[in-house]
């Protein structure tokens, strides 16, 4: 069932665990500095503040499990409730972090590190100062050759499709 969960949390952003609390998808968009683009910023938070499920969650697990919403609603509740039970020191969702009980109270170690897959973007400024090349007498020739080339192709294409 930890597969399942993790894949809607990825999913929707948000995962709650009954009496618990909440895991909870944080992002910040990337931002603009005087430097450059400052990289976005995405975090996975826990709440101790105990939350209901939605009615989608529900209908997403029982789809995943193959039963029914009320039967997915049973299940989940047992499945919490064995999964905190405090015989476990550390919970590890294998791809998002680890819960840890210290003392009796539950708190989040996360494993995903924004900045392995985002950076920051340093921009260098540019002046308005044009670059001339040095451009050779017979290159600013070539352009009278070539446009009189082009004029006579359009001419033929004329009076061949005026005579023809």
């Amino acid at each position: 069932m930890k597969a399942i969960l993790e894949q809607y949390f990825i999913e929707n952003g948000q995962l709650d665990l009954l009496s618990w609390g909440c895991l909870k998808w944080q992002k910040k968009q990337a931002s603009f500095n005087d430097k450059g683009i400052d990289a976005p910023l995405e975090s996975i938070l826990f709440e101790p503040i105990a939350s209901v499920p939605s009615k989608h969650f529900y209908i997403f697990l029982a789809d995943h499990l193959g039963i029914s919403t009320e039967q997915a609603a049973i299940q989940y509740e047992h499945f919490i409730q064995n999964l905190f039970d405090g015989h476990q020191e550390q919970i590890p969702l294998e791809s998002l972090g680890t819960f840890i009980f210290n003392n009796g109270i539950l708190n989040w170690q996360n494993q995903f590190i924004s900045s392995d897959f985002y950076t920051d973007l340093f921009l260098n400024k540019v002046t308005n100062n044009t670059i001339i090349e040095d451009v050779s007498e017979a290159d600013k020739d070539n352009w009278i050759l070539f446009s009189s080339i082009i004029a006579i192709l359009s001419l033929l294409a004329i009076l061949f499709k005026f005579y023809h």
